[in-house]
């Protein structure tokens, strides 16, 4: 048995049905439309390679030197300012980093940070690592040598020392 739907709702579902049909034409015309008038613009003006190049080339960066202020205040650095330029000390030796000290009665070693992405060695008095020789190993510091130059490594002092991620609990110390 076929049911008949009354007029009104046949001339409503009509009208919606040709709303649909409008809306589809004019959402393809606006997909299409900007690309059918650059298309109609550069064509008997330039070559395809041309019109590429000159889209392309119509936005460009600022230069670097718009974002000193950027540049100069590292984010993630604890003072936020820049490491100090023309350091007489600056050297390849900076990118070792003492981690630890290991001092027994039978062996000294230091725990050393080195290379990208930085490596932990083991490293005791007399070995070298990236050129540089371990000539001294003292409770708080190492002493590297590299030919004729010399440099200490220290430990970071605790207040040196990065703050814990958010999230975990303090240290406690267990002192009486």
């Amino acid at each position: 048995m076929i049911r008949s739907l009354p007029l009104l709702q046949t001339i409503t579902l009509a009208v919606l049905a040709v709303l649909c049909v409008a809306m589809a034409g004019l959402v393809y015309v606006e997909l299409t439309w900007p690309v059918a008038a650059s298309e109609e613009a550069a064509a008997p003006a330039a070559p395809a390679g041309a019109r590429k190049n000159a889209v392309a080339g119509s936005f460009s960066l600022p230069s670097l030197q718009n974002f000193n202020a950027v540049t100069d205040r590292p984010l993630f650095a604890q003072n936020r300012r820049p490491p100090a330029q023309g350091s007489d000390d600056a050297g390849p030796w900076q990118s070792l980093v003492l981690a630890g000290i290991i001092i027994s009665p039978t062996s000294r070693e230091a725990l050393i940070l080195h290379g990208k992405p930085q490596i932990a060695a083991h490293i005791a008095e007399g070995q070298d690592v990236e050129g540089w020789v371990v000539t001294s190993i003292l409770a708080d510091r190492v002493v590297i040598r590299n030919g004729s130059s010399e440099h200490e490594l220290k430990l970071l002092e605790k207040s040196d020392r990065p703050p814990p991620p958010p999230g975990l609990p303090p240290r406690r110390s267990f002192s009486q």
